[in-house]
């Protein structure tokens, strides 16, 4: 006899099976509660640490400063924190608030995206590009907080590339002219874990602390290096010196187990905190021009008031490559036609917002060994404590790396060899091996995490139920690594437009992913390098295998490899949040910054470039935000 349940009453099964849930249930209940316990004691110890930032300020309509910074990001903060410094009366203005105790961990990094440290933006499709992302359109997370994407991103510190230095037709802006600006913030604090050639490239006292992340106590970190050097890459210890190619363990922002955003190595500065007025949770919705054409401040949503506030000198936006479009858009400068179209006074005619490029990734899902059912939950969860409690009481351990993160490869795809399953000096299309079109970041994720975490991973991920559930099934059986091939080099290009003059309403962000062929091409090489490296013999002894997720529309693997990997290049699209190009230099700006047509006004974050460099975009970012700083001194103390 069955009961309601359809279950044999008495039967072994029944028992069994019930056993099974009350320890899913017994599980899942101490998960919820360590969880809490973890987020108060973290919370309380982590809050009382030597970093506090500034307080704010709430704003009086009509109030003067010398300067306004419009954005806490990589390069507001650093321009901010630096006039002030010189002495300077500066105003920073920033739409979120004070970063989170958790954006300190840098095992947390996945967690913040989609947080309310946000913008959460959403893309717009283009029918070729992030199909499998709910609704077609790829998040695209830029930072909402003190510190802006410095302070939720992956914390890794790569710098741009000599060649990218020769796409700016501006004078003054080689790479020899850029990098003092790069050695100025960066305080490296483990040069001597690096070879002596390594020293001409870095500084140890800048106010950005840099270093390697700890040791995350994973087999697959060593095993990781190891594979892709069995494919010939060469092991680099310093990615930011002379070579650029190989497999190599990345520094990062972060100084004693600790993330190290803009917010705290700037703004978080006993003598910077004394002298710099920081308006959070305030909205800047346009500059104000007066009939000359000449910058005289910015309006400001804080709170529920509509303010203005004044420059005496000069207006800086460091609202980054989408927010500074749009303030610009919303003064009346940008395109035409499309300002006209939004009913908005034309003050110049510039092309605001176009040929934005930003690096895009594909997520390959590795399945390998790890323990398995309920007695694993068990020694995850204690694992779990013990590694916290090495973050609480010494500020170490797993939960102080970046996971596997900090392993990276950069090479020109079109320099690997497949039949000899190797990487040459020669390519096959004529390009340059020293230079990268690719790099490989990687995430791990231990057994079972998925279901566990369910809702978090689905809300970070943020693909499509049907793709979200086959990784979440893969997961209940193994370990996985997340390998996301970069395409550092893209061809395609979009743009960001107003999507209405309510400055409260979000641009419309159309990246154009994966629109030119070619880069479809690239992305195709790089999956099939991750084929070889997955197949090597180290891989395989951990019985790693590459998971073949099933697309609508898209044909089964064993029938096509090619045509199934082409396809899900385009499925398994994301942002990889490190655009740039939507002010440059040459076309909106000169080559000191100032916005052409426009005096008094000028822009400092990656909108400045005119294509997104390779490499991790944040250090470009920052060097830009401490050159503004000294164009407005120097450009200011000769008009005295």
């Amino acid at each position: 006899m069955q009961n309601h349940y359809g279950v044999h009453n008495g039967s072994v099964d029944h028992y069994k099976r019930l056993g099974e849930k009350t320890r899913a249930m017994q599980i899942a209940f101490l998960t919820a509660i360590s969880w809490w316990i973890i987020f108060f004691a973290v919370n309380i110890i982590l809050n009382n640490d030597f970093y506090t930032f500034p307080e704010g300020i709430q704003l009086k309509n009509g109030q003067k400063f010398d300067y306004i910074v419009v954005g806490a990001g990589a390069a507001g903060a650093a321009a901010a924190a630096r006039l002030a410094l010189a002495g300077q009366d500066v105003l920073l203005i920033e739409a979120g608030g004070d970063p989170t105790f958790i954006s300190k961990i840098p095992a947390a990094a996945m967690a913040l995206l989609g947080s309310n440290l946000d913008w959460n933006y959403r893309t717009i499709s283009n029918n070729v590009s992030c199909l499998s992302s709910n609704g077609q359109q790829c998040r695209f997370s830029r930072g909402k907080c003190l510190g802006g994407s410095t302070s939720i991103n992956f914390m890794i510190h790569t710098r741009s590339d000599r060649k990218d230095f020769d796409k700016i037709t501006s004078p003054g802006w080689t790479y020899d002219d850029v990098m003092p600006y790069f050695l100025r913030y960066e305080g490296l604090q483990d040069l001597s874990q690096l070879p002596s050639s390594s020293r001409p490239f870095h500084n140890t006292t800048g106010p950005l602390q840099v270093g390697f992340f700890s040791n995350p106590q994973n087999v697959w970190h060593s095993r990781l290096i190891r594979a892709f050097k069995s494919l010939k890459f060469p092991f680099n210890p310093d990615v930011n010196a002379e070579s650029r190619i190989g497999v190599t363990k990345v520094v990062g922002y972060v100084y004693k187990g600790e993330r190290m955003s803009t917010a705290r190595g700037y703004l978080a500065r006993i003598d910077v905190k004394r002298k710099l007025g920081v308006a959070k949770n305030a909205m800047c919705t346009g500059v104000i021009i007066n009939k000359k054409n000449i910058s005289r401040g910015v309006t400001v949503v804080q709170g529920s008031e509509n303010l203005k506030v004044y420059a005496r000198k000069e207006v800086v936006l460091s609202a980054g490559t989408i927010g500074t479009p749009q303030i610009l858009m919303l003064s009346g400068i940008g395109p035409a036609e499309h300002l006209k179209s939004m009913s908005i006074p034309v003050k110049v005619n510039l092309p605001v917002g176009d040929k934005m490029t930003d690096h895009v990734l594909q997520m390959l899902v590795i399945q390998i060994d790890a323990g398995t059912g309920t007695v694993h939950n068990i020694k995850l969860l204690a694992s779990t404590f013990i590694e916290l409690t090495k973050l609480l009481i010494a500020k170490r351990g797993a939960y102080t790396s970046n996971g596997l993160s900090d392993v990276s490869i950069f090479a020109n795809t079109h320099c690997y060899d497949f039949k000899q399953r190797k990487l040459l000096n020669v390519s096959s299309n004529g390009s340059d091996c020293n230079v990268p079109n690719l790099q490989v970041i990687n995430v791990y994720v231990e057994k079972n995490v998925f279901s566990l975490y369910k809702l978090l991973f689905k809300h970070t991920i943020d693909v499509c139920d049907d793709v979200m559930e086959q990784i979440i099934e893969a997961n209940k059986k193994h370990a996985i690594i997340l390998m996301c091939p970069v395409l550092l080099e893209p061809r395609s290009s979009g743009n960001v437009r107003l999507a209405s003059k309510d400055p409260l309403v979000p641009p419309a962000i159309y990246p154009n992913y994966l629109a030119d062929d070619r880069d479809v091409d690239d992305m195709v090489r790089s999956i099939g390098i991750v084929e070889q490296m997955v197949d090597s013999h180290i891989f395989k002894k951990g019985n790693a295998s590459l998971l073949k997720l099933n697309f609508k529309g898209c044909p089964r693997y064993e029938m096509n490899p090619q045509d199934y990997w082409r396809c899900y290049v385009r499925h398994m699209t994301f942002a990889a949040y490190h655009a740039a190009g939507t002010a440059p230099l040459g076309k909106v700006l000169d080559a000191r910054l100032r916005v052409l047509g426009v005096r008094g006004l000028r822009v400092a974050d990656l909108s400045v470039l005119p294509s997104v460099p390779r490499f991790n975009t944040a250090s470009i970012a920052v060097a830009i935000g401490e050159r503004v700083a000294d164009f407005l001194l120097e450009d200011n103390k000769k008009a005295l």
